[in-house]
């Protein structure tokens, strides 16, 4: 091809948004220049939709050919089209212009979703966007649609789906008769989540409703639903068509099979949303078989890149026989209103895939993309109270036995993170189970350690890991209440609980080294506190051990923000820091400390010679000749320091593993001995009077989700008014 006309074609065709990316222009006008090209050397059809024209010389400008299988739109109504027009209007009784209407959707599938559902150009609140009308208006076989956030791709592909519902007419067969009989497609939908399939039926429900007649067609559903939940996502159509949803299953399985209830399934349509989320073992268990058995099947995928070379990657860049669209955030109609909220909360890398839709390799991330997404799954902080629903809904094995922790963070300007994890020895596997930020107020201090006492009596940890620096003279105080509530007689449930901490708590200096135990020599090894927690949690989400809610966002992107700076000049070792100083890292820390706590409490664990990520648990008697807990190091030192004729020093915190130091613990002591408030020889201390602070206000809520559609639905006014989750924050919603 000639060099102009690659330029031409480039500069037609594609458009460069302000942050130098690329992207297909979805309101490009085609040189009679480019037509006469491309007529002339591969045979374009241009007796088509405009739609069609760019589509095919896109296609060939990137691959050289066109194999794309499609039935192609006509340009225009039919010859005759006028008189028709008059006859529908004078039999319906309606404008000609309606009639135009009519006739245009019975050619133009974005022509019958616009006629159906009231979508006007003229309307600033209810219309579809060019690229939308594309994506709807496109026959071909196979469709990948690389997207940014907010952009309302699952949205058109929703309204595609309603089209073929009514008016893909498949032959199955004959009746008794010899006649052939019709039937609309089965659709499969498959979403990574849950939250995803559901709002997708929603939308679809509220789009039926807003036309009686299509609304009278579907024969599922009870009361004022049209589908129905159980087993599946089910929504069927009087003439035979009906759509089905599964979510992929990137939960824990105890059968180690992929797919679930999809395997076996067939389909004559199958849409992918958020493609590079469902696991490549789905798409090879189910999906491939789908489309050997039936290759007529229309498949059709959309994502965001997450950042991992897979199959979503592969359809998109180099398979010819796959229309892939290419279209940025930048593309909405809204972008300028939005855009500085979004920079100023993403990271070059997640702005970039997430809002730029490019293919990126993670490059000074710490946590790699995929292994993040692979963690997320179905199930919210709430239902990880209950045994019996994570059995139920993770297919946890004996989830009512495991080991927790909580990370504490403690900070002056983003509040306090508390973050709660447990192992499920029987599952083998790591489970996010709660998370709080307690801003910071007047009155941090004391509310910090109410709220600390509460999540104790809540979850009944095994180990509590706290960062030892902002958080120094809170966990002074903290141990200080718990050692005063063993003298109090007839004590509550929650206060006995209480006079655990101070056995519970350790304090954790990330500065200071670490020691491990070589379980085969029993030998210190000596870590950096920072790099073993860093390492650890690396292990853990790259072996895919540990699970977290879809609903954490602040996790998710503390998890991306995360990044190594530099390079120590002297040992090469990584200096960790943020990209984004609004996304944080605060939660990602208290999440490190549980984490990194229930392995140096539970596990042998070597940090040179077995690379072990999940811990294995053994017999206390065991233990005890590795590690010993803080209550029993505590003892044990007393004794021997009074064997020895002396009182000496009582370090309270002090561990094998790190955590308090001799001086923390001396100043503890003496702090308190001076005001006569130390047990001494078993002598219970006296309790001491603390003013109650100031009433506080109710905990106030983590920052709303700012989901993958969310925001971008015309039609706001018609949706149910967001719930509210956990402390304020809004579930996601989707347009």
């Amino acid at each position: 091809m000639h060099p102009k006309l690659k330029k031409l074609i480039e500069s037609e065709l594609y458009v460069t948004n302000e942050y130098g990316v690329s992207h297909q222009d979805p309101d490009a006008t085609i040189p009679e220049e480019l037509l006469t090209y491309f007529k002339r050397e591969f045979s374009l059809k241009t007796d088509v939709h405009k739609t069609c024209v760019t589509c095919q010389i896109r296609q060939i400008n990137k691959y050289g050919s066109n194999r794309i299988k499609c039935t192609y739109i006509p340009r225009k109504l039919p010859d005759g089209a006028a008189s028709r027009i008059k006859e529908i209007s004078k039999e319906a009784e309606i404008p000609e212009d309606q009639a135009r209407k009519i006739l245009k959707a019975s050619i133009d599938p974005a022509a019958w979703v616009e006629l159906m559902f009231g979508f006007s150009d003229k309307d600033d609140k209810w219309f579809l966007r060019s690229y939308q009308k594309e994506q709807i208006r496109c026959t071909s076989k196979r469709m990948a649609v690389r997207e940014g956030r907010r952009s309302g791709k699952s949205f058109a592909i929703a309204l595609k789906l309603l089209y073929y519902a009514y008016n893909l007419k498949l032959d199955r067969g004959r009746d008794s008769q010899g006649n052939i009989v019709y039937m609309g497609p089965a659709i499969m939908i498959v979403t990574p989540y849950q939250a995803q399939l559901t709002n997708l039926f929603e939308e679809m429900e509220k789009l039926l409703k807003r036309n009686l007649e299509l609304m009278n067609e579907v024969s599922s559903g009870t009361g004022d639903s049209l589908y129905i939940k159980t087993p599946t996502y089910k929504m069927e159509f009087k003439n035979g068509a009906v759509v089905q949803g599964f979510v992929s299953g990137i939960g824990m399985r105890s059968d180690g099979s992929g797919g679930g209830t999809m395997r076996g399934q067939s389909a004559s349509i199958v849409y992918l949303d958020e493609m590079d989320m469902i696991p490549e073992e789905v798409l090879d268990k189910v999906i491939n078989p789908i489309l050997a058995t039936t290759p007529d099947t229309i498949l059709i995928a959309t994502s965001t890149p997450i950042g991992k070379k897979g199959k979503f990657h592969e359809w998109c860049l180099s398979r010819d026989d796959f229309r892939e669209d290419f279209l940025p955030s930048s593309v909405i109609p809204h972008w300028e209103q939005i855009k500085e909220e979004i920079l100023r909360d993403s990271t070059q890398e997640s702005f970039m895939a997430e809002y730029m839709a490019v293919f990126i390799e993670d490059q000074q991330g710490v946590f790699k993309k995929d292994w993040v997404y692979n963690a997320r799954i179905d199930y919210t902080y709430d239902e990880a109270y209950s045994p019996q629903v994570l059995e139920r809904k993770l297919g946890l094995r004996n989830a009512s036995e495991r080991t927790i922790a909580i990370g504490i963070d403690w900070n002056k300007n983003a509040g306090t993170e508390f973050y709660v994890i447990g192992y499920f020895p029987g599952s083998k596997i790591w489970l996010a189970l709660d998370a709080v930020n307690v801003p910071h107020s007047e009155f941090s201090a004391k509310r910090w350690i109410r709220e600390l006492v509460d999540l104790n009596y809540k979850w009944k940890p095994d180990h509590i890991y706290a960062d030892e620096g902002y958080g120094h003279t809170i966990i002074e105080d903290i141990k200080y209440q718990s050692y005063t509530l063993r003298a109090k007689k007839n004590k509550t449930a929650k206060e006995q609980e209480t006079v655990l901490i101070a056995d519970r708590l350790v304090a954790f200096n990330f500065s200071s080294n670490i020691k491990l135990k070589d379980p085969i020599t029993n030998a210190d090894i000596k870590k950096s506190g920072k790099h073993f927690l860093v390492e650890n949690a690396v292990r853990i989400l790259q072996d895919g051990l540990f699970k977290f809610p879809v609903e954490e966002e602040v996790l998710k992107n503390q998890f991306f923000n995360f990044i190594i700076e530099k390079r120590n000049k002297q040992n090469n070792k990584p200096v960790y820091g943020k990209q984004n100083e609004k996304v944080g890292d605060h939660r990602l820390d208290a999440f490190m400390l549980a984490l990194g706590g229930l392995v140096l409490e539970e596990s042998i664990y070597s940090g040179s010679q077995m690379q072990i990520s999940a811990p294995s648990f053994h017999k206390a008697e065991t233990i005890r000749n590795i590690y010993r807990s803080p209550s029993e190091q505590v003892r044990d030192l007393y004794e021997a320091k009074k064997k020895q004729g002396s009182s000496g020093d009582l370090n309270v915190l002090n561990i094998m593993r790190g955590g308090g130091s001799d001086e923390e613990d001396r100043m503890i002591k003496e702090k308190y001995k001076s005001q006569g408030l130390w047990p001494e020889d078993g002598k219970s201390s006296r309790s001491r009077s603390i003013k109650e602070e100031k009433p506080i206000s109710i905990l106030e809520g983590i920052n709303s989700y700012r989901g993958t559609e969310q925001g971008m639905t015309p039609i706001s006014e018609l949706h149910r008014a967001p719930k509210r989750g956990r402390f304020g924050r809004k579930k996601r919603s989707w347009r």
